[in-house]
């Protein structure tokens, strides 16, 4: 289990969007990083108002099915 805060920093309002491109982690190897695992992402401001929220699902595996 892996818990992360990250601050991003101040935005005004604009017309373009923001783009933020975070640090690149390295994905674990190995026989006892295999397995599925399940993830979620917050955006919140220091008020606690939650702006985004979601959920999502990955596997490490050794070997993937080839698509024939």
């Amino acid at each position: 289990v892996e818990n992360q805060k990250m601050m991003l920093g101040t935005f005004s309002p604009q017309p373009e969007p923001y783009i933020y491109v975070g640090e690149e982690e390295t994905t674990p190897a190995g026989i006892f990083a295999r397995g599925s695992y399940s993830a979620k992402l917050k955006f919140v401001d220091d008020d606690g108002k939650v702006y985004l929220e979601m959920s999502y699902y990955f596997e490490i595996r050794k070997d993937w099915p080839t698509g024939q």
